[in-house]
């Protein structure tokens, strides 16, 4: 049940792009921790927009692969992602899967519901100023300030299953 949460926290991350959130070089963890769960993948949809569907698949044992498509113009951007826990609460580190030099890392916390037909992810704000170096220095971080009102954008996204 667990890990069908932290699924469907990764799909819906991606959806939430269309801000501007809080970018870093480094992830949470510096390596995925949390296996994928099976029930996550899957095809998902916003309740916001209903022009753009999110295909979520299996990359590895611990990474998913996220597409986002328009369903009229047919153009798939493609996301790498896992999911992180800090103190009970799930995260998504989600990067666009594009050639670069440095990987640009976002982050949303996920809800999901108990069958896993919603996700919810309030993207973390781009409020955030510092930089950070280490994944352990960026953890201690959220670690530190998840909890304070100025840490997520005012808006969450949630998203429905289509499959």
């Amino acid at each position: 049940m667990k890990n069908l949460l932290y699924l469907s926290t990764l799909f819906f991350a991606i959806l939430l792009f269309s801000g501007c959130p809080y970018t870093s070089e480094v992830a949470i963890d510096s390596t995925p921790e949390i296996k994928i769960d099976e029930k996550l993948l899957g095809k998902w949809e916003s309740k916001s927009s209903t022009d753009t569907e999110y295909k979520v698949s299996k990359e590895d044992d611990k990474t998913y692969l996220i597409e986002k498509k328009s369903k009229e113009l047919k153009d798939v951007t493609r996301y790498k992602g896992f999911l992180s826990e800090i103190n009970g609460t799930r995260f998504l580190n989600i990067y666009e899967d594009i050639e670069t030099a440095t990987k640009a890392w976002y982050f949303y916390k996920v809800d999901v519901t108990g069958s896993a037909a919603r996700i919810t992810l309030s993207e973390v704000t781009e409020n955030i100023d510092e930089e950070f170096h280490s994944s352990a220095e960026l953890k201690d971080y959220f670690k530190k300030n998840m909890g304070l009102s100025f840490f997520y954008s005012k808006q969450e996204e949630v998203y429905y299953r289509l499959d």
